[in-house]
């Protein structure tokens, strides 16, 4: 890809992160890191000026009658010829890919403000991020700014087809993230990771996106396979440059399969493969706990 890189041994990881607990790492000086939750409110700035935003407002049915779809919510309705559906995988609950989905829920902590001592015996650089070369291991960040020095911490998934996290499911990925957080930070032994949540992630089983035409004027743009910020924005990029009235896709992602013809009103749907039959697949609370613990 021609991307500068700096391949580093455990002195330069230390050196960085202030743990000895990694042994090497491809270091890459000009990624850059997002934080999510204001890069959020700015789109919502933005938009806010030319478009109505409705939050705190779940759709609770859905239908079409004389060629203008009807989305009702507890407060009132909103009617327009066409829809997009980015639900990601709450596709799925709108009746569309049963069984063609994967719902794996990641869970998170972050520490309070560290004090001057505590930033002094971490050491390292103010600000870093490392991510695993295993998907599912262990992200760590360092921020420093506003709120102050403060580790994050991601790992712990399982997959969950009922698309809901039980108490026992959090209090099981708290208790190893602990750990995962004083194999690599000894020095803040007294540290605790206050501030705990999770999340959903949406995966189709060969990795192709739902970006399509469901019916007539409904259109979907969901499935992200974990790639939210660029997969998510794909799909606005091609319905700007090319008018919902056409039925011919002018854009193509590549899939595992051999290419094929693109069906007229279809962009890669059909491409999601059959979920394998697992525990809960269909009905009932089904769980296949798949642990980042492993990747320490």
């Amino acid at each position: 890809m021609g991307e500068e890189s700096t391949w580093l041994d455990a002195a330069g990881m230390q050196r960085i992160t202030g743990s000895e607990y990694y042994l090497s790492g491809l270091l890459t000086p000009k990624t850059v890191t997002i934080q999510a939750a204001a890069y959020v409110r700015g789109f919502v700035a933005g938009l806010s000026r030319t478009v109505h935003i409705y939050e705190n407002s779940p759709v609770i049915a859905m239908e079409r009658a004389d060629g203008v779809w009807k989305v009702c919510t507890p407060q009132g309705s909103v009617s327009a010829s066409k829809v997009i559906l980015s639900v990601n995988g709450h596709l799925q609950s709108f009746g569309f890919l049963k069984q063609r989905l994967m719902h794996i829920f990641l869970y998170a902590s972050m520490t309070r403000a560290l004090s001057v001592e505590e930033v002094r015996k971490l050491g390292g650089e103010p600000s870093w991020g490392v991510a695993p070369a295993n998907p599912f291991g262990s992200s760590v960040r360092k921020i420093s700014g506003v709120g102050g020095h403060r580790i994050l911490m991601r790992n712990k998934f399982h997959f969950n087809a009922t698309m809901e996290a039980s108490d026992r499911d959090v209090r099981r990925a708290v208790r190893d993230r602990t750990r995962s957080f004083q194999r690599r930070f000894p020095m803040l032994k007294d540290v605790k990771l206050g501030h705990r949540w999770g999340g959903r992630l949406c995966l189709s089983w060969n990795g192709v996106p739902v970006f399509s035409e469901l019916e007539d004027g409904l259109f979907a743009a969901c499935c992200q396979n974990g790639l939210g910020v660029s997969k998510g924005t794909l799909p606005e990029f091609w319905r700007r440059s090319t008018p919902l009235e056409s039925r011919t896709p002018t854009l193509r992602i590549t899939s595992t399969k051999p290419p094929r013809p693109l069906a007229p009103r279809t962009l890669c749907h059909p491409w999601c493969h059959r979920l394998p039959e697992l525990p809960g697949m269909a009905s009932g609370p089904g769980e296949v706990n798949c642990s980042g613990a492993s990747a320490g």
